[in-house]
């Protein structure tokens, strides 16, 4: 079950009010419950690969998602970068961080 509880608007705006550049939030096969409840994902893993998701402070949040489960973060607004093999993936973090 997927929530719109997501306020993308607030989290940048604490993130600002703190002093802190962004928030990488990651999740695999559900060991990040936080990151799906505050990414309004629910509880149970729907997904089976690594995905990331960037808020920076201020501008466009990046969504970082494998390419057999490109949709997994389609919910959230942002940039959508696409992965496949490891190598990609630690490549877009390295971009976006």
């Amino acid at each position: 079950m997927i929530c719109s509880m997501f306020n993308l608007t607030a989290v940048q705006s604490a993130l600002r009010q703190f002093g802190i550049a962004g928030w990488l939030m990651y999740e695999f096969r559900g060991a990040n419950v936080l990151a799906r409840r505050i990414l309004g994902m629910g509880e149970t893993p729907l997904s089976s690969r690594r995905f990331l998701y960037w808020i920076p402070a201020t501008g466009t949040p990046v969504r970082i998602v494998h390419r057999i489960e490109d949709s997994v973060l389609d919910h959230l607004p942002g940039d959508k970068v696409i992965y496949l093999k490891w190598q990609e993936f630690e490549s877009a973090i390295q971009d976006v961080v």
